[in-house]
């Protein structure tokens, strides 16, 4: 059969995501898409680079040094950024760290690492905060005067009755109750918190007010190395009945430390008293219990995976008094059929995210202890391995599964990411790499980021898989990845609509759309020294066969049709017959802008325009070996060319011995990018590339010589690399092929075993 004519191939939709499938499959979607974000078009442009943020010395990293930040927390709608690191939590204070502490000095969290895993929920201006290490659990709001607090959760009942001494005996019969209370304030709002009741009963005494009676042994509350309360405000309050009644009124108070309390009040003059807040039938308000988990919603608290003492119930979880996070009825409880891994809420119901099963609460407790939580299994077997993964957003709850990641509207489970099967399974290799799967809803781009460990080698989270929610919520949602060299992402937050990142080496940074590189982490250095790095944007497409496998195809050439963001280098390279030979077509150097401060610019050049827009398009042949195909990937990445040479920047002399290149004329510079570029020199016609690992100053750098061939004397050279800070909006590319005839192994000449 005669070859058909030339025929094109355009790609133009790059909307469904990456896959692990990449036969037959719809050409929008991709082996790879790797740090490029999705347009609202669908179509690819290179991720934001990222700086630190806040580069002055002993200001760029958190006052623990070297250390992993676990969690960002975003308070009260971008009032402050806290950081997370271990049992600490830190913020700006306005520009250095400033590490939040109790009233009496301890840390925020009583016990952990940094390999424990936070869990926060924020109500009304608090931050209500616990972790897997089973801490006292915690709150943190900003008070009238703008001062950030730490308190532990909830007030405890007494450690012990007080001692009523009778002033004479009659007899009257009365009861005593004692709870502890605290007022503070958030912003201008008041809030009170109450402890359980401590109930006395007292026989055979005369009326206080014709004899007192005194009151001895009060316990004093006090905070060790574990608690955050506020002792010195806080006040026990003290109730008695009438004679023979009931009800308790209260009859005064005392501020906490002060053991002894007079009882000097008649009967009659205490009825139109405050009467104490459980008269009415409301149960008592039990501290939080030290749990794994708290969520609140609907202004009331769940609280997960509790510990009782030195026992733990993994599939217990209680409810607070509603209107009260911090108040905990310990009848408040639901025991699941299985092990709680998290908490969240969709459309104002509680999810409960067990190993296996995932369940919808329905109903509450109320005040009285009526009602009760019943919780409702939506799925058998979706399961949940990180609490940090949970992220709400689009009516719904997002989180990693057993086997992909979930997706629930409170009634119905849908699995997301049946299109990357495989690469999930290697994110659930160690029980460590399940634990650091971090995730983060991007509400203004509808986009949700999880840090992932995607190796197991790695030493901690290496990556990032973002879902794109623009191309809707179905089995195989459009995901892609982020990566780089010194990309660890610990935790994500957004705060004054930017993107935070945390690293584990104790660092912050924002990413920023006017930065096209990320910073190189050195930790032995200060940051405003730190260099560099390119971000290497990947696209790799699925196998294309054009329409069919029968005949051999010959692609000859390719049109890539970009959007004009900046100068940029672009390597298009051909993968044959799933990975049979990778041909690489020549770069693509576009260079018609002009960058203000760009050392490799030179003036007159014709092709630049200054302020220019428009298109990068340009055609590429395949190169003429292997042109014979069934399937070809196309990739298109960063181009590794020349950056600099020699005719711009004259000679430079080489000493192999310090293994150092010295410009000859020192009037000019060295690029400041130069770290990680490769210099080739004259003396073997340019072939053998040394690293340049410092830039020493303008005028010298220090390259590796492994192989001790660096030559000496006065040469040109050439500087090439993967240059900093060149973008990539794609748009299309368009492939020219034509059909063969067949080409394929026959029967007689194949791989029987018979014919050889």
């Amino acid at each position: 059969m005669a070859a058909r004519s030339a025929n094109p191939f355009e790609v133009t939709d790059f909307s469904a995501g990456i896959t692990d499938d990449v036969f037959e499959q719809a050409y929008n979607t991709y082996a790879t898409l790797d740090n490029f974000i999705l347009t609202s078009d669908g179509k690819p442009a290179s991720r934001d680079g990222s700086v630190i943020d806040n580069d002055t010395p002993a200001n760029d990293q958190i006052p623990a040094g070297v250390q992993r930040i676990g969690t960002l927390i975003n308070y009260a709608n971008n009032t402050t950024l806290f950081v997370h690191s271990a049992k600490a939590f830190y913020y700006r204070n306005p520009a250095a760290y400033a590490t939040l502490t109790g009233p009496t000095g301890n840390s925020v969290l009583s016990t952990g690492t940094v390999t424990n895993a936070l869990s926060y929920t924020q109500w009304n201006r608090h931050i209500f905060l616990t972790s897997d290490a089973f801490p006292r659990p915690q709150k943190i709001y900003r008070d009238s005067g703008g001062v950030y607090r730490v308190r532990t959760s909830g007030l405890p009942a007494l450690a012990s009755d007080p001692t009523v001494v009778i002033g004479t005996a009659e007899t009257n019969d009365y009861l005593y109750a004692f709870h502890y209370h605290y007022t503070y304030m958030v912003g201008d709002q008041e809030h009170q918190d109450f402890g359980a009741t401590t109930v006395i009963e007292v026989d055979d005494s005369s009326d206080p007010g014709t004899s007192p009676n005194t009151i001895n042994s009060i316990p004093v509350i006090s905070n060790g190395v574990i608690d955050n309360w506020d002792t010195t405000v806080i006040k026990v309050f003290i109730y008695r009945t009438i004679a023979g009644g009931s009800t308790l009124y209260k009859i005064g108070e005392v501020t906490n430390g002060t053991t002894t309390f007079n009882d000097t009040f008649a009967d009659t003059a205490i009825v139109d008293n405050d009467i104490i807040y459980t008269d009415d039938g409301t149960l008592d308000f039990d501290p939080t219990p030290e749990s794994k988990l708290v969520h609140v919603v609907n202004s009331t608290g769940y609280y997960g995976y509790i510990k009782d003492g030195s026992e733990q119930f993994p599939n217990k979880v209680r409810q607070s008094v509603p209107g009260d996070p911090d108040a905990c009825p310990e009848d408040f409880e639901t025991e699941l059929e299985d092990e709680l891994v998290g908490l969240s809420s969709a459309k104002s119901n509680p999810i409960f995210l067990c190993k296996k099963h995932i369940y919808r609460c329905e109903g509450a407790f109320d005040q009285f202890g009526r009602g009760g939580m019943n919780p409702i299994r939506i799925s058998d077997t979706a399961g949940c391995v990180s609490n940090l993964s949970i992220v709400q957003a689009e009516n719904g709850v997002f989180w990693a599964g057993n086997d992909g990641f979930y997706y629930t509207d409170g009634y119905q489970t849908i699995k997301i990411s049946d299109n990357i099967n495989t690469r999930y399974k290697n994110l659930l290799g160690e029980q460590t790499q399940r634990n650091r799967i971090y995730g983060k809803f991007d509400e203004l781009n509808r986009r949700i980021l999880w840090g992932i460990q995607s190796d197991s080698g790695s030493l901690d989270n290496d990556s990032s898989i973002v879902l794109d929610l623009r191309w809707g919520i179905k089995p195989k949602s459009v995901f892609t990845t982020w990566s780089g060299n010194s990309f660890m992402p610990t935790a994500f937050e957004f705060f004054n609509d930017s993107l935070y990142r945390a690293d584990t080496r104790g660092y912050v940074f924002i990413h920023d759309s006017d930065t096209l590189t990320d910073p190189k982490i050195d930790t032995a250095a200060d940051a405003e020294d730190w260099n560099r790095e390119t971000i290497i944007w990947t696209y790799q497409s699925i196998n294309i066969n054009f329409g069919g496998t029968f005949f051999r195809k010959i692609p000859t050439r390719i049109l890539l049709t970009a959007a004009n963001r900046a100068d940029t280098t672009i390597q298009i390279s051909a993968i044959n017959d799933d990975g049979k030979m990778t041909r690489n077509l020549n770069v693509i150097r576009w260079r018609r802008n002009f960058t203000w401060g760009d050392q490799s610019f030179v003036w007159g050049n014709e092709d630049c325009v200054w302020n220019a827009t428009g298109l990068i398009e340009q055609w590429r042949r395949f190169p003429a070996r292997g042109l014979r195909v069934s399937y070809v990937q196309m990739v298109i990445t960063n181009g590794f060319s020349a950056i600099t040479n020699s005719d711009t920047d004259g000679n430079a002399t080489f000493n192999g011995a310090a293994n150092t290149a010295t410009l000859d004329n020192v009037t000019l510079a060295w690029p400041e990018d130069a770290v990680d570029y490769f210099i080739y020199t004259e003396a073997d016609d340019y072939t053998q590339g040394f690293l340049i690992t410092t830039r020493n100053s303008d005028t010298v750098v220090t390259v590796t010589d492994p192989n001790n061939v660096l030559p000496n004397g006065s040469l040109q050279w050439v500087i090439r690399g993967f240059k900093k800070g060149e973008p990539l909006n794609l748009l299309a590319y368009n492939i020219h092929w034509q059909d063969i005839s067949q080409t394929q192994e026959t029967f007689e000449t194949g791989s029987s075993g018979e014919n050889q």
